[in-house]
């Protein structure tokens, strides 16, 4: 297994692993907008100072993806790292994979100045395990994400 950052060459097979990601995940009820998810990808490819992002790579393809960005608290001037997609194909799930993922994406963030490391479980699969790896790597559970999927109601 390699973990390395993304690139442009990545584009599609990420565009393909994020489809795969949604399809399994809470958030299949919305549309996914592939050109979006690509804008989004190339921002990790473009501006790694900012968007951390790293892929997996086994079996002779991409098999892993984290991203995330570091940001300032909004009460100061310090540093958060935040992440926002954490996904392991099924395959290799049992592996140390998520674990070589989110090392990278820690050590990313604490060469940028980030102060804390937060990651989260909204994606509703293996909500308790991803709980236990993050437990297991130094990270405390501080509070609960409370969801409610709401009526889109058109602006009058």
């Amino acid at each position: 297994m390699t973990i390395r950052p993304p690139r442009h060459d990545d584009v599609d097979a990420l565009i393909a692993m994020c489809t795969r990601m949604h399809e399994e995940s809470a958030y299949s009820f919305l549309p996914f907008d592939s050109p979006k998810v690509a804008r989004l990808i190339l921002a990790y490819v473009e501006h790694p100072e900012t968007y951390g992002g790293f892929v997996a790579e086994a079996a002779g393809g991409l098999a892993g993806m984290i991203g995330g960005y570091v940001t300032d608290y909004f009460f100061c001037d310090e540093k958060i790292a935040s992440d926002m997609v954490l996904f392991v194909e099924k395959k290799f799930r049992s592996t140390r994979m998520a674990f070589g993922l989110i090392r990278a994406f820690e050590q990313w963030a604490s060469e940028r100045g980030a102060r804390e490391l937060c990651m989260g479980v909204s994606t509703e699969v293996s909500t308790e395990g991803t709980g236990r790896l993050y437990e297991h790597m130094g990270m405390r559970c501080v509070g609960g994400l409370y969801k409610k999927t709401l009526d889109v109601k058109e602006p009058s």
